[in-house]
């Protein structure tokens, strides 16, 4: 009888994760260049050997990122770039490698060009010194100083939303050989806004709320019945 006490709280504890995400969705609506994120509930497949199929314990939340570009905004600073397009920036962490769409860059006191967090901007796999020079990055990432050409932004794009984590602060990591990209445009002194539908959102915090709701009343009658079925047997 307990087993489907642990799956409503089960099914409760699922909904409060996905809960989670569209409340950080709506915390960082403006923040340049966040990707809305979205948690949804998969069910392991049949048991290939004996071909029965999972109850809800086995049911998994997964995350999956919106890659849909933001709105521009015009900001006039030439460090600031923004990319439309299936493309990221790369900036160097101990980590690694890192993604991220917020282009809020600045060049900090050696020289480089480096995000909010003072992580370095990569082009052709090193980080990207500006010094003092007059800087301009065209429309495929070549980067000119001074109007002398002297790298290329690596832009990289996600071939699976599966291996993409989100590590707070405009970052991302992807688990897998990163691909060139392809497929996008540079725009140099513009910000990308997030790409959070807030309506969609808010209406979506509304529906989990009352299922999370539905799931409590269900579980408080299914331990009523268990009480008075208890009692039942006590008196018999």
């Amino acid at each position: 009888m307990s087993d489907l006490i642990l799956q409503l709280a089960g099914v409760i504890q699922r909904d409060i994760d996905s809960l989670k995400g569209v409340s950080q969705n709506i915390a960082n609506a403006n923040t340049p260049g966040y990707r809305a994120s979205r948690t949804f509930s998969v069910l392991a497949p049949a048991d290939l050997g004996t071909g029965t199929s999972h109850d809800l314990e086995a049911i998994e939340s997964l995350t999956s990122f919106n890659l849909q570009g933001g709105a521009l905004q015009q900001t006039g600073t030439a460090t600031d770039l923004a990319l439309t397009g299936d493309a990221w920036f790369a900036v160097q962490d101990v980590q690694g490698t890192l993604l991220t769409r917020d282009g809020r860059f600045h060049v900090d006191s050696a020289g480089y060009l480096v995000n909010a967090s003072g992580l370095r901007v990569l082009g052709n796999g090193s980080p990207l010194q500006v010094d003092n020079g007059v800087l301009k990055i065209d429309s495929r990432g070549e980067v000119l100083i001074d109007d002398q050409p002297v790298t290329r932004l690596d832009l990289f794009r996600v071939n699976d939303l599966a291996r993409l984590t989100s590590l707070g602060g405009g970052l991302y990591q992807y688990v897998g050989r990163l691909t060139p990209a392809q497929d996008y445009v540079v725009h140099q002194g513009v910000q990308e806004r997030s790409n959070v539908d807030l309506g969609n959102d808010m209406v979506k915090i509304m529906e989990i709320s009352r299922h999370v709701e539905s799931m409590q009343r269900a579980l408080s009658a299914y331990d009523s019945l268990l009480d008075t079925g208890i009692n039942q047997l006590g008196k018999d």
